[in-house]
Parts: structure tokens; C-alpha cells; sequence
């Protein structure tokens, strides 16, 4: 069977693909055994922004468009407020203290969060998304989230709590599901990006460490995010009148 006619195939590569790129910024850290903060960044912004090159590479050697990638314009709705809102929640667990931050730091962290923003939208809502919607709109968007999830799943072996990974990944099922939705209503995956370099700037500057505060926002967002889900699936497949067969009326 060709690649080309195997979309499932080709989005479990995709998936393995933006993998390859934190894990070789993690092996050169740990091979260099760096400790500095700002540099630890720096060196994950240069393996993601790789890896944005190397997914407009493939954007470009396929059969697709840039545009059919949803790369285009979009345009502001109401939505986008709340999104905006219930981001900013993570800042009642308060800013983090860890040692090195720095103004330096931060601009450092503005680049890298921005370059897994495009790394990570690229490939799930790109080109995973794309390349599934011959599968149908409703696998795309599920199968895209799936994998998402999945690929979150290497937070287990780093060592991270296991109730934060499980709600992590939770999330991020969710987080992708949405994305794709948005993706499927406005036929561009700019908002997305946004949202998921937003998301995790704030992530990094808030406070992460268990408790019973990180938790509940944690859930919190989950929350959000179903109703969110509920909202776009509802808006992007309507169910269809059902005809009242036993009145007459009803055919005329």
C-alpha cells in the first residue's frame, strides 16, 4: 500500500515526527548537562523552530497548498474572548519562582513557546488534520486529538506526577479536539497557534507544582474545554430535522 493512499499511516509518522525534535534538545541538554535556564530554552526553541522548517518543507513538497494547511486569515468571534479568559484563570496559582528568570529569560521563552505553537499546530492541525479529512471531517478532528493526547504521553517516562500527566493529557485531547474544531469552522489554523503559544507562555510563567489549586484549574479547563467541544461539535454537525411521519402535514 502507498503512503499516499494511507492517511492513518502517514499521521502516526507525522505524530513521531514532533517528537524527534523536544527529544533531541532533551538528549543534547543532558549530553551537555546544562542547568541554566535561559539556554536550556534556547536550545528548545532551535530544535523546534527545526522543526518548523522541516513541516513547511513537507507542506510544500505535497500535493496541498499552503492555504489548504489553513493557513489564511480568519476572522474575530465572541468565542475568542472566552478562550482569552479562561487562559488567564492559571494565573490565581500565582507566578513561579524558579531561579533564572530573567528579562532575558522571558523573551527567550516568548520564541520558544511560539515555535512549539507553529512546530505542534502545523503538524496536528496541518497536516494530520489534512490528510485525515479524506477519512471524513468527524475523523479528522477526533483522530487528530487522539494523537495529540498521545503524543503527550512522553511526560510519563520524563517522571513527571502521575496525576498531573493524566490531567495533562486529558487536557490535551481536549485542547486538541477544540483546536480542530476551530480549524473545521474557520478553515484556518491561525487562531489555534495563538491559543497554544498563549497557553503555554503562561503555563511555564505560572506555578505548576501539585496542589490543591493547580488541580482545580487544571480541572477547571477541562470543564471549559468540554462545553467548549460541546459548542463547536453542536455548530459543526446539526442534527437534522427529523421528519414527523404520522403527520401529514409535514410533507407538504
Amino acid at each position: 500500500m502507498k503512503m499516499k493512499n494511507s492517511p492513518i499511516l502517514l499521521s502516526i509518522l507525522f505524530t513521531l515526527l514532533v517528537i524527534v525534535f523536544p527529544a533531541i534538545a532533551g538528549t543534547i541538554i543532558s549530553i551537555k548537562n546544562i542547568s541554566n535556564l535561559s539556554s536550556i530554552r534556547l536550545i528548545q526553541f532551535i530544535a523546534f523552530a527545526v522543526g518548523v522548517l522541516v513541516t513547511l518543507w513537507i507542506m510544500k513538497k505535497s500535493k496541498f497548498s499552503y492555504r489548504d494547511f489553513g493557513l489564511r486569515r480568519f476572522k474575530a468571534e465572541a468565542w475568542m474572548v472566552v478562550i482569552v479568559i479562561f487562559e488567564l484563570v492559571a494565573f490565581f496559582n500565582g507566578i513561579t519562582d524558579q531561579d533564572g528568570f530573567s528579562a532575558q529569560y522571558i523573551l527567550i521563552l516568548l520564541l520558544f513557546v511560539i515555535a512549539v505553537g507553529l512546530c505542534e499546530e502545523f503538524i496536528f492541525r496541518g497536516l494530520i488534520f489534512k490528510y485525515l479529512s479524506a477519512k471524513g471531517l468527524k475523523v479528522a478532528i477526533i483522530g487528530s486529538s487522539i494523537l495529540f493526547g498521545i503524543g503527550h504521553l512522553a511526560n510519563v517516562l520524563s517522571g513527571a506526577d502521575l496525576l498531573m500527566t493524566l490531567l495533562q493529557i486529558t487536557f490535551a485531547f481536549l485542547f486538541g479536539l477544540v483546536c480542530a474544531e476551530i480549524v473545521a469552522k474557520t478553515k484556518s489554523i491561525i487562531f489555534p497557534i495563538v491559543w497554544h503559544a498563549m497557553h503555554d507562555f503562561i503555563a511555564f510563567l505560572t506555578d505548576s507544582e501539585p496542589n490543591v489549586l493547580s488541580v482545580s484549574i487544571y480541572v477547571f479547563h477541562c470543564l471549559v474545554l468540554i462545553g467548549l467541544a460541546i459548542y463547536f461539535w453542536r455548530a459543526l454537525f446539526p442534527k437534522k430535522a427529523v421528519m414527523n411521519l404520522k403527520n401529514p402535514e409535514s410533507f407538504v
